[in-house]
């Protein structure tokens, strides 16, 4: 997948995708880090509605963002193909970001549906088009999926100090304008790139002989095995590995989506945002995780490379059951915060609680995001891809949907407990999947231990070299 060449050790199409990706998020995190301070401001165009009003909302609109990436992946597989389905769903989440600059409410939800349906067509297909710029045992695969996702994380901050600061200083709808802008970008940057794209996204209308087990007929030629529903023994077997990493996911996310809404107002309410006299804006603590992903994500794709080349090749269950307890261990730190703002005099916490909450979950969330991407890249049938993407974002978007029901019962019992049991919760749910991990991964069937060719190998170490 290497024909128009490498940069620093990797196909020239990842920065492509790393690029629009980029600007992508940065529209839809610029909106998602505003939109809960919006709805219950009563200043700057705001809404004024309650806590609990903005946070259904704000977890409607982000389930309905990823559930709508099934429909987005089976249209990929079955008609359009990854590359013209990014191209159509940049062109809807144009038109929806831009039209978030509208006052009226009758253009903000028309907006919310725009963005919802651009987004089930963009988001699974462009992470989907990552894994197609490797071979199969690549060991690239898993940086370069890390690598994509520092993209995805470098336009949320970008989003949080630029769109978040317009939209509480100078106005609402003019963030959202802003992000409306970065949406424009992100779409240029993919059509003006598509030359180091070949052969990746395109429709592929018949099922590849290597994604098929071949038996013998009683003449002794050879024929595809079939079985339910067309899928092979082994095939189901790596299907339901993919859907027991998304209970998992399932649980993370659910977690970790405080960010936006329950952590969010928890930041505007009761911390101390003020540093040598002068007031953070609230939306700006939104990009600490992508502050600390920026600044940690390359230190764990080396140690997973660091790990490899001595022989530790931890699976991905692994990895994922050790992010989510990690996770756990950055709501302790949200436990803290509770306590001190009930027992101090103005009801405030210290500001540092927030910074280490979001640290640990960052570092949860490497171990385990880009992990469970590239894990459904390599495990999943070859013929059903994009749509197994497709169904981890709709577990995703259930995910924070649950978040929300969650922030909304933090309102009315008290967000002490809710934190209390994520926080144990998650920690030994994760304890759990990383001693079951050789039993869980037998259902693999060795995908992810497929050995490289020689060309593979030398591409690999060269790339070690260059972390090096």
């Amino acid at each position: 997948m290497d024909k128009q060449g490498t940069l620093f050790g990797h196909p020239k199409g990842l920065m492509v995708l790393f690029f629009t990706e980029m600007w992508e998020r940065f529209s839809y995190y610029g909106m998602r880090g505003i939109l809960v301070l919006f709805l219950v401001s009563n200043t700057k165009g705001g809404y004024g509605w309650t806590d609990e009003q903005a946070l259904e909302l704000y977890g409607t609109y982000t389930m309905f963002v990823y559930l709508m990436s099934i429909p987005g992946g089976i249209l990929a597989d079955k008609f359009l193909g990854q590359k013209k389905a990014v191209i159509i769903g940049g062109f809807t989440l144009v038109a929806g970001h831009l039209l978030m600059a509208y006052p009226p409410e009758w253009a903000f939800y028309t907006a919310l549906v725009l963005i919802v349906l651009g987004t089930g067509l963009l988001k699974p297909n462009i992470s989907t088009m990552v894994g197609g710029l490797y071979r199969e045992g690549d060991s690239r695969r898993d940086s370069g999926f890390t690598i994509f996702y520092m993209g995805i994380n470098l336009g949320a901050l970008l989003a949080s100090l630029i769109v978040g600061y317009v939209g509480e200083v100078y106005g609402w709808h003019y963030g959202f304008s802003l992000a409306g802008f970065g949406m424009v970008l992100g779409q240029i940057v993919f059509i003006w790139g598509r030359k180091y794209l070949t052969g990746v996204g395109n429709l592929e209308k018949n099922t590849k002989d290597e994604d098929r087990i071949f038996t013998k007929d009683q003449h002794g030629t050879p024929a595809a095995a079939t079985g339910f529903m067309g899928f092979t023994r082994q095939e189901w077997d790596r299907i339901i590995v993919i859907l027991i990493s998304f209970i998992i996911v399932l649980v993370f996310w659910a977690s970790f989506e405080q960010a936006g809404g329950l952590m969010n107002l928890f930041a505007k309410q009761y911390t101390d945002r003020v540093i040598f006299g002068w007031e953070i804006p609230t939306a700006w603590l939104q990009g600490l995780n992508s502050f600390f992903i920026l600044t940690l994500g390359g230190i764990v794709a080396a140690v997973w490379l660091i790990l490899a080349k001595r022989g530790i090749n931890l699976p991905s269950i692994f990895k994922m059951g050790l992010g989510t307890s990690i996770l756990g261990i950055g709501f302790i730190f949200m436990v803290f915060a509770s306590l001190q703002r009930s027992s101090s005099p103005d009801g405030l916490s210290s500001l540092h609680w927030l910074v280490f909450a979001y640290m640990f979950h960052t570092i949860g969330e490497l171990a385990l995001s880009p992990v469970s991407l590239s894990f459904i890249t390599k495990v999943a049938p070859k013929r059903i891809v994009a749509s197994m993407m497709g169904l981890y974002f709709a577990v995703t978007g259930l995910a924070n949907k649950l978040a929300s029901l969650i922030g909304i019962w933090a309102v009315r019992l008290g967000e002490l407990e809710v934190f209390m049991y994520i926080a144990g919760f998650t920690i030994f749910l994760g304890i759990v999947l990383m001693v079951l991990t050789k039993r869980i991964n037998k259902l693999s069937h060795g995908m992810e231990d497929k050995k490289m060719d020689e060309q593979q190998a030398q591409t690999g170490q060269l790339l070690e070299a260059e972390v090096s």
